[in-house]
């Protein structure tokens, strides 16, 4: 048997072990994938402990993506571009470093109904997440993305690293405050929460990152987090008026890429989708 997991802290929202495993399953693959929460004085020590043979790789999430870097052996160019990453796969004792984020953001993104070619966004927080989530607009052609983040100093260092790479897009940090948000909107067709407020499991479970006056009617709010209820934010953005889709699709796509990358098989997309939307009790169709 082989072996996968998801290292992170705390570990209390992840839905990955339960997709992750019903595809592997369904795919008949003798696959076991576990929950590894890792307190920081642990984490050099898991992340080598997956150059074992019986180990595939890992997920990395909250708050890892970044720090988890320097201890692998080589990054695939997403993951240098966005530098985060959430995937590690386990190549002959050799630790290679992903970021699939990317493509599952922007898979999502499309799923929803977003052109992102044009698009002003705004991406709330400064992490890994948000890191992923300014790399796949800029690649894509947006107009304008302006970070904020509780930390400006973070927000601005993650804007200046995507400059060289935003040809066509302009990127920007503004501080995370109500008098910067008012001043720089409302121009937004795109909001994304890449913080963990509103995250159910959280201690901010009841805050959203963004009172609802500065949310455009117009705009597409795309909140990171997902859980049975709609967040804080979404509530938010609804009452508003605005369109609002959670993190619950990106999460299914970046782990589809991790799939990949592990077996070198097409994951079983629909089956994900399902396992993961009975974990969270809700109906298994699209939409």
């Amino acid at each position: 048997m082989k072996v996968v997991g998801v290292i992170g802290y705390p570990l209390g929202h992840s839905l990955s072990p339960v997709f992750q495993q019903a595809a592997f399953t369904v795919m008949g693959l003798d696959i076991r994938y576990e929950r590894w929460e890792t307190p920081p004085e642990r984490l050099h020590e898991v992340v080598a402990s997956l150059r074992g043979p019986h180990y595939l790789g890992a997920n990395v999430t909250v708050p890892y993506k970044v720090e988890v870097m320097p201890m692998l052996d080589e990054l695939d160019e997403v993951a240098l571009q966005a530098g985060a990453v959430n995937t590690i796969v386990n190549r002959h004792g050799r630790l290679l470093g992903y970021n699939t984020d990317v493509a599952g953001f922007t898979q999502a993104l499309r799923e929803a109904g977003c052109k992102i070619k044009g698009v002003r966004a705004l991406i709330l927080g400064a992490g890994g997440a948000a890191r992923a989530a300014a790399l796949a607009l800029t690649k894509e052609g947006a107009a304008m993305v302006v970070v904020t983040n509780r930390t400006y100093h973070r927000a601005f260092q993650l804007a200046e690293s995507l400059r060289p790479m935003a040809h066509h897009t302009v990127v920007r940090a503004i501080p995370l405050t109500y008098a910067a948000l008012q001043q720089a909107g409302p121009v937004w067709d795109l909001i994304v929460n890449a913080t963990t407020l509103g995250m159910p499991s959280g201690p901010e479970a009841d805050k959203s990152p963004l009172p609802s006056e500065l949310i455009p009617q117009k705009a597409l709010v795309f909140d990171m987090v997902y859980g049975p209820t709609p967040t804080p934010l979404l509530k938010a953005a609804m009452e508003r008026g605005a369109r609002g889709v959670d993190g619950l699709a990106m999460l299914i796509y970046q782990g589809a890429e991790s799939f990949r990358l592990w077996t070198g098989l097409e994951p079983p997309l629909q089956v994900m989708m399902a396992a993961a939307k009975e974990a969270l009790r809700l109906p298994t169709s699209h939409g």
